[in-house]
């Protein structure tokens, strides 16, 4: 049995920041392979930390998704003024959804259970996860208020001292569509944190460690000095950025100031349009504060594994009653809206501080929603999140159809098919979507979904397209990527435009839904972008011989030209 170690020792230090990262990703793996909807079982749509007694972040799963590093210990915060550290007991598991507590809006449901050992709590391990439904109305981008969106889980016990809270649970199936599936993923949760505290009670007994405070001060501590290092190599003063959003029927002005003073860092949003009475594209504090200090972590030490520490010199403002700071009960379903904005805006301030880190803005995601009932009146209600086109950077185009900001997986096109009655006709690369540049940014991707069966039943195909008006800004002389597009095909083949609320309903298998995602924006000025990688882009497809020409001032030669098939 190992002896006590020695924290001031680097070498036993990392060793044992090392195995409480391994422990997240185990319990992160835990809760993939036992979660239920695909957002989370197939798009991986959650994330797990393990925290000291005082709920802040110690180590986090490097698989999970960024947002959800930051708002849980934040949700911590929260659910531990409702239930200190010091009334809770072995097999207690606390719960919420509260927006303005946690991770922004009500899918995304956290789940905090106390770690045991010799009597006292010595940690926390969390979990969030987006489930696949949580009432409300379907057409998000049509909420007015938070209560429209379905049903609120306040700081509550799910488990009280191990014995599950069944008034909860009752609660939430008689709200939800799929509660067998909603209920499999909270205990897919709930199972995560317990693969964690058994494995930090086993840590605890192998290092003869009664408590995990003065290894949480040590990991924390090195981290911040980490973070303050790298601030302090920048240049002092402010940078300002302003990137312009869709909107919902009218277009916001999303501007930011980064002010870089010694080895601390304020993120102000001071200026951001008034929330919005209806669209649901509102951000709570927590959601934005999040967003904007993973964009700073991302840029400025990103080999370092995250933690508390590795915040504490950031301070992020934005006004309240604003679209990034909005007040209870403002509609807050499609957040993630705006948020993808808000790294984008962060790193492009600072682009002139850092240039060979920044990246170009990404073509923005979206979540492929279908709804409805079989003939034999069972419901399905899955989602498929699909990525526009990577930002480019300084020596590297973007990657095509990612998604970012987040770490979520693509939903493959089998999967849907077998969970929902609808065909995915084509998922492709859209040509020319990628902004041009020194370095081209990645292409948008194309789908066309339609319907299944000729049952004449409603099914519901919902998307929030986000950059059909605004595509994604390039940086240093790049150029922007393509814009979104959403086409609503009738059983006649007339094109329809896609309503405001992102919803299209199909009953007719002749009818068809195409969605075009915006590609990445360039990085650098077009003229500057090599002949050899003009010639591969022409190889691969991804640009034409006719924007070869128009964007790069390319006039390719007969031997060049792309094969055509004879067939």
């Amino acid at each position: 049995m190992p002896n006590q170690p020695n924290l001031d020792d680097p070498v036993q230090l990392e060793i044992l920041w090392k195995r409480l990262v391994n422990i997240a990703e185990e319990a992160w793996v835990a809760l993939w392979r036992t979660s239920f909807s695909t957002i989370m079982a197939e798009a991986q749509d959650f994330g797990c930390e393990l925290m000291d007694s005082r709920g802040s972040s110690l180590a986090h799963s490097p698989k999970s998704m960024p947002v959800f590093n930051l708002t849980l210990p934040m949700a911590v915060e929260g659910l531990l003024k409702r239930y200190p550290v010091e009334t809770l007991l072995p097999g207690d598991v606390l719960i919420t959804n509260d927006p303005w507590l946690c991770a922004g809006h009500l899918y995304d449901v956290a789940v905090v259970t106390p770690i045991f050992h010799e009597g006292a709590c010595v940690a926390l391990a969390g979990s969030i996860g987006h489930v696949s439904d949580i009432g409300g109305t379907k057409e998000r981008l049509t909420a007015r208020e938070v209560f429209e969106e379905g049903i609120q889980i306040p700081p509550m016990k799910l488990y009280r001292a191990g014995s599950i809270n069944e008034d909860l649970i009752d609660l939430i199936r008689a709200n939800v569509r799929r509660s067998d599936m909603v209920l499999g993923d909270l205990h897919a949760l709930v199972s995560s944190n317990a693969v964690a505290a058994r494995r930090i009670e086993s840590f605890l007994i192998e290092y003869q460690m009664s408590t995990l405070e003065p290894l949480a001060d040590a990991i924390q501590s090195q981290s911040e000095k980490a973070m303050r290092r790298a601030i302090s190599e920048l240049r002092d003063g402010t940078y300002s950025y302003r990137l312009v959003a869709d909107g919902v029927g009218e277009a916001l002005s999303l501007p930011v100031r980064v002010t870089v003073e010694g080895d601390s860092i304020n993120v102000d949003f001071e200026g951001a349009p008034p929330q919005l009475a209806m669209g649901a594209i509102n951000c709570t504090y927590s959601f934005t504060a999040a967003e904007a200090a993973y964009a700073l972590k991302s840029l400025l030490i990103p080999e370092v594994p995250a933690n508390a520490g590795c915040y504490r010199p950031f301070t992020v403002s934005a006004p309240e009653g604003s679209v990034l700071n909005c007040s209870f009960p403002a509609p807050v379903g499609v957040r993630h809206i705006l948020g993808y904005y808000i790294s984008p805006l962060v790193i492009g301030a600072l682009a002139p501080a850092l240039p060979r880190r920044a990246r170009a803005a990404t073509g923005f995601p979206t979540n492929l929603s279908i709804y409805g009932r079989t003939q034999d009146g069972s419901v399905y209600n899955d989602h498929a999140m699909n990525g526009g086109g990577g930002g480019a950077w300084q020596g590297h185009d973007g990657v095509s159809a990612i998604l970012y900001p987040t770490s979520a997986a693509t939903v493959s096109v089998e999967m849907m098919e077998l969970r929902t009655p609808v065909v995915i006709e084509a998922k492709e690369l859209v040509q020319n979507s990628g902004g041009p540049g020194e370095f081209r940014g990645g292409l948008g991707q194309r789908l066309r979904v339609r319907k299944l069966h000729p049952d004449k039943l409603r099914t519901l195909v919902a998307v929030q397209p986000e950059g059909r008006f605004h595509a994604a800004p390039g940086l240093f002389g790049g150029q922007p990527g393509g814009r979104c597009r959403v086409t609503h095909f009738d059983e006649r083949r007339l094109a329809q435009q896609v309503p405001s609320s992102g919803a299209v309903a199909l009953f007719d298998p002749r009818e068809e839904v195409v969605i075009e995602l915006t590609g990445g924006a360039g990085f650098g000025e077009p003229s500057q972008r090599t002949i050899a990688r003009i010639q591969d882009d022409l190889l691969n497809e991804y640009v034409s011989l006719e924007a070869a020409a128009q964007d790069y001032g390319y006039e390719a030669t007969p031997k060049m030209e792309p094969a055509t098939s004879s067939d």
